[in-house]
């Protein structure tokens, strides 16, 4: 005879309802106004527009092109998924992968946006990587593009959100802040600490997880900017992010790091603000005469 489950229901026990991801708890907004909806859709659209193209490559600061176009560059140490970022971000295999370290070894720029108008297009720097697998020739021409290139708008600093601030990782952040470079922390990997094995897991392991990702970010901050008033160059917010995990059909991350570069370079979605119609003023003397002049 076939037992009746304990619940009461007539058929097998249900399956209790997977987590609820926000994927606004990848991001850590202290010292700027997070994005709204609309904009990361404009975001998401403005990097599915038009097909990303590859546009030159340098191994030196002097030999790079130059052009109105407003830029920012992606830098992390080498084998921190700076490429498998950049290629999520761009929708396409431009940037080169490899399990090796220091696989990217020029200065490699490419153009996503408008191409008729230059001002509108976004030129996107994927730079080589530094620490085990780089060369000191290459830190050197790097500092010479975060210090001297006029396009540059924001530096990408990418940290790896299991192993966080490294000391060559430090070392670039101070840096880039004794060359008052604007940059912004981006935590990439995150769903190594969000979503570590293949199963879904439970609220209570989905809540806990994020809130271990929260304190990674913290004690980020704490090192980039530990006095707010003090910023030296650095962008009051934190984006964990992967270029691997897929949420409700989005990349962990991905849109909001998307909007980050738009607004770096002035070409973020702006709603409009409606203001009401002029009112006249009228003085307490006009309204003196004209009461004279019904009563007359």
């Amino acid at each position: 005879m076939q037992r009746r489950p304990l619940n009461g229901s007539r058929g097998p026990p249900s399956r209790p309802a997977a987590p609820k991801f926000r994927h606004e708890s990848l991001s850590y907004y202290w010292d700027t106004i997070p994005p709204t909806q609309d904009q990361l859709i404009h975001a998401s659209k403005f990097f599915n527009k038009q097909v990303p193209k590859f546009l030159w490559s340098a191994e030196k600061f002097k030999e790079m092109d130059y052009g109105n176009s407003p830029e920012v560059c992606f830098l992390g140490r080498s084998n921190v998924g700076k490429s498998s970022l950049l290629n999520a971000l761009l929708l396409r295999r431009l940037a080169h992968t490899s399990s090796k370290p220091g696989r990217t070894r020029l200065m490699n720029a490419f153009a996503v946006g408008a191409e008729d108008d230059l001002l509108k297009r976004l030129v996107v720097m994927d730079m080589p990587g530094y620490g085990k697998g780089g060369r000191a020739e290459w830190g050197v021409q790097i500092m010479k593009y975060l210090e001297k290139r006029k396009e540059l708008k924001r530096a990408f600093l990418l940290i790896d959100a299991e192993h966080s601030v490294k000391p060559a990782d430090r070392q670039i952040i101070e840096l880039l802040k004794q060359k008052n470079v604007p940059f912004q922390i981006v935590l990439a990997k995150a769903d190594k600490i969000v979503f570590p094995g293949s199963r879904t897991p439970s609220p209570g392991a989905l809540e806990a997880r994020l809130t271990e990702l929260r304190e990674t970010m913290n004690a980020v901050k704490d090192i980039v900017q530990p006095d707010t008033e003090d910023d030296g160059g650095a962008v009051g917010e934190i984006i964990a992010c992967s270029s691997e995990k897929w949420i409700d059909g989005k990349r962990m991350g991905i849109d909001a790091v998307r909007f980050a570069m738009l607004r770096a370079a002035g070409l973020e979605f702006r709603p409009r603000i409606t203001t009401s119609k002029p009112v006249e003023i009228i003085s307490h003397d006009e309204i003196s005469v004209m009461k004279n002049r019904s009563r007359g």
